[in-house]
C-alpha cells in the first residue's frame, strides 16, 4: 500500500478510537496495535501530520484536535463520528469521491465512512451525489503495485517490459515500452508509453497490467505526441473529421451537464444542451449511448443519423 494511503488508513482507524476513549484517551501501545503502525515513532509521525482538522465548510467551528500528552492519544471533538451533519449535494458529492479511490483498499473504518457519507447526503439529492462523485476525479497517487517500477522507469528513462492484458482479444501479450507518463482520466489509471516494436505511442490502463520487470536499457528523449493532449477532460485526439456537435441532455443528466460545462445552454423544462466539437463515430456514438438514454443528439444531422444506424445495428444484434 502506498505510503499515503497507509496513513489514511491508520488516521482514520485512530481518530474514532481515541474519541470513544474519552478524556483520558489511548495508550500508545494500544494505538500502535489497534492501527498496525511499526512503531511509536511512526504513530507519533501521525499525530503530527494530521494535528488539527475543520470538519466544515457547512459548520466551520466544528473542529478535530489529535495530540500526544503523557504517553496517551488525546482526540477532542465538537461533533460525534458516529453523526456526520446533514450535507449539501456538493460536500456529499465531494466528499463521496475523495473517498472513492480508498474504497475497498483501506479496510472497514473507509467502507463504514462511506455508508455514513452516504445516509447524512438528503435522500432526494443522494442519486444525484453519487453520479457526481463518480464523474469527478481527485489527483491521489496512481494505485497497484506496479506504480512504483513505472514511476521509476519513467524517471530513470528505463525500458520496461511490461505484461499486458488487452481486453478486445482476452490475452496478455508482453510488450517492450519505454514509459513517458501516469496520468488520471475518467476513473482509470493510464500509462502513456512508447511501444518499441511498433514504433508507436499507446495507452494502457493500469489496472490490466500483469506483471512489470525493468530492463537496463536507457533512452533518451521521450518519443511521441505532446503530452498535453492527456490533459483533457475525455481521452480524445483530433482525427481531421471533427465537427460541431450539439447534444442535449435530459433528466438526471441535466444538473450534471450543467456541473461539468458551465457554458451549457439552458433549455425550457430544465434540460441543457452542450456543443462540442468531435468526429461523428465510435466515440461519439458510445459517449451518448453511456448516458443511458438521457443525452441526444441535436445536430448536425449526419450525426444523429449515424447513431440512429447504429441502435439499429445493435438492435438487430440481440434480437439474434
Amino acid at each position: 500500500m502506498k505510503p499515503f494511503l497507509a496513513r489514511l488508513r491508520r488516521v482514520l482507524l485512530l481518530l474514532p478510537a481515541g474519541f470513544e476513549a474519552g478524556p483520558r484517551g489511548l495508550s500508545l501501545a494500544a494505538a500502535v496495535k489497534l492501527t498496525g503502525a511499526r512503531s511509536e515513532r511512526e504513530l507519533l509521525d501521525d499525530v503530527t501530520a494530521v494535528g488539527s482538522l475543520d470538519i466544515g465548510p457547512s459548520m466551520p467551528e466544528d473542529f478535530v484536535v489529535v495530540s500526544v500528552e503523557d504517553g496517551r492519544v488525546i482526540v477532542d471533538a465538537v461533533s460525534r463520528f458516529v453523526a456526520p451533519p446533514p450535507l449539501s449535494l456538493r460536500e456529499g458529492a465531494a466528499l463521496l469521491a475523495a473517498l472513492r479511490p480508498l474504497d475497498g483498499h483501506a479496510g472497514a473504518a473507509v467502507s463504514s465512512a462511506v455508508k455514513r457519507l452516504r445516509r447524512a447526503v438528503p435522500e432526494s439529492l443522494r442519486e444525484e451525489a453519487e453520479r457526481l462523485a463518480r464523474g469527478t476525479d481527485f489527483l491521489v497517487a496512481p494505485p497497484g503495485e506496479w506504480a512504483s517500477a513505472l514511476e521509476e522507469a519513467i524517471e530513470r528513462r528505463l525500458e520496461a517490459e511490461v505484461e499486458y492484458r488487452a481486453e478486445n482479444v482476452g490475452a496478455s501479450a508482453r510488450r517492450r515500452l519505454e514509459p513517458r507518463l501516469l496520468f488520471p482520466q475518467d476513473g482509470h489509471w493510464y500509462l502513456a508509453a512508447w511501444n518499441v516494436e511498433k514504433g508507436e505511442e499507446h495507452l494502457y490502463r493500469l489496472d490490466r497490467i500483469v506483471s512489470v520487470v525493468l530492463g537496463t536499457r536507457t533512452f533518451a528523449e521521450h518519443r511521441g505526441p505532446d503530452p498535453a493532449r492527456y490533459r483533457a477532460r475525455h481521452l480524445y485526439f483530433q482525427s481531421g473529421n471533427e465537427r460541431e456537435v450539439k447534444v442535449r441532455f435530459d433528466g438526471a443528466a441535466a444538473p450534471l451537464a450543467r456541473e461539468r460545462w458551465p457554458e451549457a445552454e439552458e433549455r425550457p423544462g430544465g434540460s441543457v444542451a452542450v456543443t462540442t466539437r468531435v468526429a461523428p463515430g465510435n466515440y461519439l456514438y458510445g459517449w451518448v449511448l453511456g448516458w443511458g438514454g438521457q443525452a441526444e443528439i441535436e445536430a448536425p444531422p449526419e450525426a444523429r443519423e449515424g447513431l440512429r444506424e447504429r441502435v439499429e445495428e445493435l438492435a438487430g444484434l440481440y434480437r439474434e
